[in-house]
């Protein structure tokens, strides 16, 4: 034990007493995250407010009398053009006025370029159709035309076709039918303000259970990384391993404080990238309020210590694949280059939990690495087990253990540990 002691204290002094090791394991990886998580959600709200503000391009075709004015009633922030004014927005002079069908094709490219946002089209004698309209006869359609592919465009349609078109469908038939309420079978939540039944703490958690696994992985994995391959593998490379390894220390007990050491930072900077994430989240989504969210982002306290003790588990599972890579690395960059395929595989697993739907079945638990994110977004959700818990717990310190003998047998081969 006190080999094991000796070793743990001298790595941990090196990072800890380390200013700039300090720096850059626990305050730049945050800053990073809070920074790129802080951008992409103003970028987000400035995209969103860009579009709610544009002034949409709508082209009519054989617009009946009054539903310009009708248009503009319901939707005051748009333009609307018609074969005699589209060539403006077109950027074009026709040698003379258009046919429907020259105009219309005109039109659908200028859509397909997003330089108009919709096109509504008209029968040509749609006003006489629908006035004189007989049981049996063919219904009139109204065909609209947009680019999903276009912010602008897509707002138009959902706008505009979705809703002001079905509000001008109301009004004709208004105009056929004396009393409306007949026609009406039935409203959906027309009164109805507390149709939204949401468990806000389940909602935070599900917030929360999406990002944290995916953060958890690449931090946690990435912060230990640097340190764990320089460990091992820098030492080797240094040639300072090589005295230690004559030195009266057990080599069992020298594998063991350096990957105790490793754990005890790589946990440590896990409990840092969590609290940040709680404590920044609003700042993450937007400056927005956990209220004015409609989710609440607090822990119980069983649920921070069901963390804890994930993280610790996860940080010595971590430590241990990192630590058995660079055994059989001679430098710190060869280390890296046998870490990044396992960091790549352990990123894939992270990433697959944010988009899980559905319960995941028992037998996921017992699967090293997925288990763990998946655990953790139980525990943030409240939907884990303490079967499934326990069973991830003990998967990933059964698999570091693994490793454990396995580090410590390669440390016992002379060919492995030669410089």
């Amino acid at each position: 034990m006190e080999g094991i002691r000796q070793i743990c204290s001298k790595e941990l002094a090196r990072v800890f007493k380390d200013g700039k090791m300090l720096i850059s394991v626990f305050i730049f990886p945050v800053a990073i995250m809070i920074v790129v998580m802080s951008l992409v959600s103003s970028l987000s709200s400035r995209a969103e407010k860009d579009v709610e503000a544009h002034k949409s391009i709508v082209y009519v075709e054989n617009a009946p009398e009054g539903f310009e004015n009708f248009l503009l009633s319901a939707d005051q922030e748009c333009s609307i053009y018609t074969k005699e004014t589209i060539a403006d927005v077109l950027e074009t002079e026709w040698k003379k006025t258009p046919d429907d069908t020259q105009a219309k094709e005109a039109v659908k490219t200028a859509i397909k370029e997003g330089k108009i946002d919709l096109m509504i089209a008209f029968p040509k004698d749609f006003t006489k159709r629908v006035n004189s309209y007989q049981a049996g006869e063919e219904i009139p359609q109204i065909k609209t035309y947009y680019n999903p592919s276009e912010d602008y465009s897509k707002a138009a349609f959902e706008v505009i076709s979705n809703s002001v078109l079905e509000s001008y469908r109301q009004s004709l038939l208004a105009q056929r039918v004396d009393d409306m309420e007949e026609l009406t079978v039935f409203t959906v939540n027309s009164d109805n303000p507390d149709m939204i039944l949401r468990d806000k703490e389940k909602a935070g958690g599900k917030v929360l259970g999406m990002l944290l696994p995916y953060f958890v992985t690449i931090l946690l994995f990435a912060g230990a990384m640097g340190i764990g391959t320089d460990m091992i593998a820098g030492e080797k490379e240094r040639g300072t391993l090589a005295s230690l390894l004559v030195s009266p220390v057990k080599r069992s007990s020298i594998v063991l404080g350096k990957v105790f050491a490793l754990m005890i930072i790589s946990g440590a900077t896990s409990v840092v990238y969590v609290a940040a994430m709680v404590a920044f989240m609003p700042q993450m989504m937007g400056g927005l309020s956990s209220e004015e969210l409609g989710i609440d982002l607090t822990l119980k306290p069983e649920q921070i210590a069901m963390l804890a003790f994930l993280l610790i588990a996860i940080a010595f599972l971590y430590s241990a694949i990192i630590v058995l890579v660079s055994v059989f690395a001679k430098t710190i960059k060869e280390a890296n280059s046998y870490v990044m395929p396992v960091y790549m595989v352990i990123l894939i697993l992270g990433i697959t939990t944010m988009f899980t739907t559905g319960a995941p079945k028992e037998w996921f638990y017992v699967i090293p690495i997925y288990n763990t994110s998946l655990t953790l977004q139980g525990i943030l959700t409240q939907e884990v087990t303490m079967t499934q818990y326990g069973m991830t717990l003990g998967v990933t310190l059964l698999a570091g253990g693994i490793l454990i003998a396995a580090i410590a047998k390669a440390f016992e081969s002379e060919k492995v540990m030669a410089i």
